[in-house]
């Protein structure tokens, strides 16, 4: 586990996030964007036609030149998916499964939010008694214990693996892939380290009240009830959520609310681009984050 300490903190690479950074670096502060695992909407590859200063620019080469700008001016990247956040203290803490940050002020440019439809039943209930997105963090406390690990993905076969060293018996969950998706790299060694595997099957339900008791799958034969003590879901983590449980305010649509500097309500944080739901374009995305940068170093020299 790495421990990074930064004097500025930012989630999120895309326009906003590497704009702040831009700012951030340039006055000489130690600066960290953690890029999560989802790529920015421009990485897709389209002509924008509205960015000042060019008359048709492709998206890709656009985010590869903020991109290039903020590492020429010193800003580090950090790849991983927070999973945790305690932003109403100072320092600031920010955990993924494989590093721990520190920072003076944090900006939160994640993008667009996810819905909490996304969400399984009774996740958002259970997280933090047995709903688990990290096998390295939570992995240990369920030793010689039944648990189940959902998702599909090369990281859901890693950090199977990963469990099943730690001594777990682990159901694995699969969920149904999309379409014309293609099998991800390390399945076939997860499926031998995993207790049993359910292919192609969802999970309708997290049974428990105080803690995960189980879980309930549905399969084509109908429903299933599997006991196990905890559960890893291995997937984007909903934003919405850890905002939430870090005492952010957020509206209906889980857009987080800023003031017109940017700021959150929760004094050293930031938050700017398509998170707050504002001008949903890049050039606005691209004032915010610069704005965002400017408060969050005013906010530093105030305090110190």
């Amino acid at each position: 586990m790495q421990n990074i300490a930064v004097d500025i903190l930012i989630i999120g690479a895309g326009p906003a996030g590497l704009t702040a950074a831009l700012y951030s670096s340039r006055a000489g502060k130690k600066t960290v964007v953690l890029e999560g695992r989802s790529a920015s909407r421009l990485s897709v590859g389209y002509e924008i036609e509205n960015y000042p200063g060019f008359l048709s620019v492709n998206s890709r080469d656009l985010m590869d030149k903020f991109r290039d700008q903020a590492r020429r001016s010193g800003t580090e990247f950090v790849r991983g998916e927070a999973i945790a956040l305690s932003l109403d203290s100072n320092p600031k803490y920010v955990s993924t499964s494989d590093a721990f940050l520190e920072a003076k002020a944090v900006i939160l440019a994640t993008g667009r939010p996810l819905s909490r439809e996304k969400m399984l039943p009774g996740e958002e209930r259970l997280v933090g008694f047995g709903v688990s997105y990290c096998a390295t963090c939570d992995g240990p406390l369920y030793r010689g214990l039944d648990v189940a690990a959902y998702g599909h993905s090369e990281e859901a076969a890693e950090e199977i693996l990963l469990l099943s060293q730690m001594g777990c018996r682990v159901h694995w969950v699969t969920g149904k892939a999309k379409k014309g998706e293609s099998p991800a790299k390390g399945i076939e060694e997860a499926e031998k380290a995993a207790a049993s595997v359910h292919r192609g099957v969802e999970i309708k339900d997290i049974v428990g009240t105080k803690k995960v008791e189980g879980i309930v799958l549905a399969t084509d034969g109908g429903e299933r009830n599997l006991e196990v003590a905890g559960l890893f879901i291995f997937r984007e983590v909903p934003t919405g959520l850890l905002f939430d449980k870090a005492g952010l305010k957020t509206d209906h649509r889980q857009c987080l609310a800023v003031d017109r500097f940017q700021r959150t309500n929760l004094e050293g944080v930031f938050a700017a681009g398509d998170v707050t739901c504002g001008g949903l374009q890049v050039v606005s995305a691209a004032g915010e984050g610069c704005v965002a940068a400017l408060q969050a170093l005013a906010f530093l020299r105030r305090s110190g």
